[in-house]
């Protein structure tokens, strides 16, 4: 073999190595590829039945109680994983709990969940079985867990919020001179009747908010004067145009009387 075939030769088997090597260096890199998405598969599998673990409830509660919550967890936990869990599922079911007004879920990696609670706020007793929160909305909830003073409301349910407007119209003017709202009861042709803490009964009658304030800032006008007389205020009738009448509770040996104020 010449000397000038010898180095083709050499040439082409250094070719034919370095096409080789190419080839193994591939196939090696396909063959780590395909294992890398094994292994993640794998995981992302066993991750789907990974369950949920760990748990955070933040917000304001003073009503709902965290056995409450961790029991409808548990029972979704029961058969849900932390990726197959529903969280607008778990939503809904914790705003059915009696006592809670907004929920917000989120999953928390690797296995948690974030619980965000706000409990309904209670302003008032509502037809003496139910309750108006804050927003004028009639809810039903376990009223043994109230700690503090609430009024008293009654009326249709359709008009929860007006009494709660009116209500928050009228709480400043009866507060400056001292009094507090206890009872606000509607008739079914929406007629207003206030009692105050003391027992007074106020007729306010039917109309607006407006209406309302003219009629009670007339009485509390003359409502100081009335007081020294020694007598107790059984109801009084503001539905009048020009003025109000005041019937007295009975005392020991008196029958009732009206005054026209």
């Amino acid at each position: 073999m010449s000397k000038r075939q010898l180095t083709r030769w050499q040439k082409f088997k250094l070719v034919d190595h370095f096409y080789w090597s190419g080839v193994l260096f591939f196939g090696l890199v396909i063959v780590f590829i395909l294992y890398l998405g094994h292994k993640m598969t794998e995981k992302m599998m066993n991750a789907q039945d990974m369950p949920v673990s760990t748990l955070q409830i933040i917000g304001t509660r003073p009503y709902s109680s965290d056995l409450e919550i961790h029991q409808v967890l548990w029972e979704l936990s029961e058969s849900e994983s932390f990726f197959s869990l529903n969280v607008e599922d778990v939503q809904q079911r914790l705003e059915n709990i009696p006592w809670i007004r907004r929920v917000a879920v989120r999953r928390q990696w690797p296995n948690g969940l974030i619980i965000h609670v706000t409990d309904q706020t209670p302003v008032a007793y509502w037809n003496e079985t139910q309750l108006l929160n804050d927003s004028g909305e009639v809810f039903s909830a376990p009223i043994d867990r109230i700690t503090s003073w609430l009024p008293h409301f009654s009326g249709a349910d359709d008009i929860a919020s007006n009494v709660l407007s009116g209500y928050r119209a009228l709480w400043p003017l009866l507060e400056s001179e001292g009094l507090t709202l206890s009872e606000i009861s509607l008739t079914p042709r929406q007629s207003w009747n206030v009692t105050l803490a003391d027992g007074s009964k106020l007729v306010l009658g039917r109309g607006n908010d407006v209406i309302r304030n003219v009629r009670m800032e007339r009485f509390l006008k003359v409502y100081k004067h009335v007081l020294p007389q020694g007598k107790q205020i059984d109801y009084v009738d503001l539905r009048y145009d020009a003025g109000f009448a005041v019937n007295w509770k009975k005392q020991l040996g008196e029958t009732a009387n009206n005054e026209q104020g």
